[in-house]
């Protein structure tokens, strides 16, 4: 019989990959969050344009949501809702599942 110890061989290795799976997971979320907060900016941005422009576009006597609709479409964002109360123009976008409302109107 030998008097043979167990050894503890291979307990890095087994560390190291949940080590590093856990650090790739935060990464993941970090970068899941970073991009909803992205989207949330850009549909905001796009609402407050397109409703800038069709303001103006109102202002000029033009169809409003028309020129909404063409600023959203070049700003990546989906025009979800357009409308015109007295003299000012709400409208909302969406980009990537994010909403966002504007309105403008006249100083």
């Amino acid at each position: 019989m030998s008097s043979r110890q167990p050894h503890d061989e291979g307990y890095a290795t087994i560390t190291a990959v949940g080590i590093i799976t856990a650090l790739i997971s935060v990464g993941l979320v970090l970068m899941a969050a970073g991009a909803w907060v992205i989207s949330a900016h850009q549909s905001q941005s796009a609402a407050e344009m397109a409703a800038i422009s069709a303001a103006y576009a109102h202002y000029q006597g033009k169809s409003a949501c028309s020129e909404a609709a063409e600023i959203s479409l070049q700003n990546k964002a989906t025009l979800q809702s357009c409308r015109v109360e007295e003299s000012d123009v709400i409208v909302e976008t969406s980009v990537r599942g994010r909403r966002a409302q504007a309105r403008a109107g006249p100083i």
